[in-house]
């Protein structure tokens, strides 16, 4: 491992892990609908999928996010890519569901620390002044992922068939594993030094003992978080049935929409992700899901190809704006011990968002017209985005953000 690497260095590797991580994992998405219409298997089982992914990240979260903040970033970025790679190659021998939604499960619980590893391990070494925009960088590896993983995707299946996406994706997962253990340092002990008893061996025993303040930020950000996830997985199966089945999209053409909207949500992340340093963390969250309910109004009213895609990129800036103030807005309110278990409960959350939206999904999709989940997605994100107004009311609007003329620490015992 390479040492005395600079913190900027440090955020790059980063979001070149984040980056290989998500392409490998977003490569497969293009693939699910078409093998279940080959299979005549309805698209409710999508939903099954997603469910199972959700409830292994779930089940793992706790203990993951606990590790992070014991072991170290590293390790649990190893083990969580790791994870990628062996399902992502063993998937392309499965014939049946049943397997197919267990090697999902397991995919789900292998990740559950990839992100609480990689957004501690830059709240580590971010200056308080550009905590949004570092961590921007970082989740933006995401978003480039989304980018090039389903177009590819998309491009293999109808070129060499099913097992081409996972078999790359396995490939680039395990360039992110060499790229950790060989460049990648640990960051933790230079902010969280070992101690006699180390985080809590309750694992998240203090944060209930002793949350972040206020409360009433922590309880918010998390409602936005499972309101935005829900809403995203419960409507995949129906936005699927209505793009391939009434629409005859190709697997490419499905990729291309997702690719654009992954590349407009890094265009936002990398150019704009900062703006909630200098704005307030609840005004970008506010626009950023205002601009995000354009992807299901598009899906919803947008049928023609260009049209959706101009949704998908004002959706996806939409996104790039809220994933940094999410992100910035959890570690502004934690301490440097608690950061692992803190981004573990935002998995946490996320994770119930992603296994009861799919479980809704999977017993109303081929009862109801699409139509409804994306009318009702676009109420619920709007809803969200007004949650987020009804709290740069209450903190003001400079509260949470680094810098500003008060803290949200200070604000709290006022």
């Amino acid at each position: 491992m390479v040492k005395n690497i600079r913190p900027m260095t440090v955020v790059i590797l980063l979001a070149a892990c984040t980056t290989l991580m998500m392409t490998g994992h977003s490569m497969p998405y293009p693939v699910l609908a078409p093998w279940l219409i080959a299979h005549n298997i309805g698209m409710g089982a999508l939903g099954w999928m997603s469910f199972a992914f959700s409830l292994g990240n779930l089940i793992a979260a706790p203990g993951a996010g606990y590790l992070v903040d014991r072991w170290g970033r590293r390790p649990v970025l190893i083990i969580g890519l790791l994870a990628i790679v062996i399902v992502n190659l063993v998937t392309p021998f499965v014939d049946d569901l049943t397997t197919f939604i267990v090697l999902r499960f397991v995919l789900g619980f292998g990740n559950a620390g990839i992100m609480p590893a990689a957004l501690a391990a830059t709240a580590d070494i971010a200056p308080e002044e550009r905590r949004a925009q570092w961590i921007g960088y970082v989740s933006g590896g995401i978003s480039i992922g989304l980018i090039i993983g389903p177009t590819i995707g998309g491009v293999l299946y109808d070129a060499l068939g099913f097992g081409a996406p996972f078999v790359v994706s396995g490939v680039m997962a395990l360039v992110a594993v060499v790229l950790v253990i060989f460049i990648v340092p640990e960051t933790r002990p230079a902010l969280v030094p070992e101690t006699t008893d180390g985080p809590s061996r309750s694992g998240f025993g203090d944060i209930w003992r002793n949350p972040p303040r206020p409360l009433g930020v922590l309880v918010t950000l998390l409602m936005v978080e499972f309101v935005w996830t829900f809403a995203w997985v419960a409507t995949e199966p129906a936005m699927i049935r209505q793009l391939y089945q009434q629409y005859a999209y190709t697997a490419t053409m499905f990729g291309v929409v997702v690719g654009m909207h992954g590349a407009a949500t890094a265009l936002g992340e990398f150019g704009f992700g900062g703006l909630s340093d200098r704005f307030g963390r609840f005004v970008m969250i506010a626009l950023g899901l205002t601009l995000h309910a354009a992807w299901y109004i598009g899906v919803d009213q947008a049928p023609q190809y260009t049209p959706l895609i101009i949704a998908s990129i004002i959706a996806g800036l939409g996104a790039g704006l809220v994933i940094p103030a999410i992100g910035a807005a959890y570690v502004d309110i934690s301490s440097a011990d608690q950061r692992g278990r803190i981004a573990a409960l935002k998995e946490i959350v996320l994770s119930l968002g992603g296994m009861l939206g799919p479980l809704f999904a999977a017993f109303t999709t081929d009862h109801l017209p699409p139509a409804y989940f994306f009318r009702g997605a676009t109420a619920m994100i709007l809803l969200a985005s007004a949650l987020a107004a009804v709290m740069i009311w209450r903190y003001g609007r400079r509260l949470v953000a680094v810098g500003g003329d008060t803290s949200v620490g200070d604000a709290a015992s006022s």
